[in-house]
């Protein structure tokens, strides 16, 4: 059994790659190497719940402005707690809204996941609509 791992991974979007990052998450655990995001198109492939996805992609594809990069990586305590909010994936409350700008996108889902899991790493200011409507218990659809 492989010790389970967290990746935050981001690429550069086509045309504004030097304005704007996609990100998501990737988890490695005993059932394999699973990449987790919001896409633009509802339900385009992998599972998903409305533009949430798991799967759509490889998980280190970029998204077409460039190669993928990891930001940041986790192993015990912390990658369990963002593997758990990942598992419960229904609770986010914009699986059926999708907006570039100014969010909900990958990047409010990506700081979202981490901010449920309590890990602190924040996301670049490339990362368009990472603090996007912060107090998500309250959101509306």
């Amino acid at each position: 059994m492989s010790p389970l791992k967290v990746e935050l991974r981001y690429a550069p979007l086509p045309l504004i790659g030097i304005l704007a990052w996609h990100y998501w998450l990737v988890v490695n655990d005993e059932s394999g190497c699973h990449r987790w995001e919001v896409w633009q198109t509802k339900n385009a492939g992998g599972s998903s719940i409305g533009h949430v996805h798991c799967d759509l992609k490889a998980p280190d594809d970029g998204v077409g402005g460039g190669p993928s990069r990891i930001a940041a990586q986790w192993t015990g305590e912390a990658a369990k707690r963002i593997a758990q909010v990942l598992g419960a994936i229904e609770s986010y409350p914009y699986c059926e809204t999708y907006r570039y700008w100014p969010g909900p996108n990958s990047n409010t889902f990506a700081a979202w996941v981490l901010r449920q899991a309590g890990v602190t790493e924040r996301l670049d200011l490339r990362g368009l609509g990472r603090n996007y409507r912060r107090n998500y218990r309250t959101a509306k659809q």
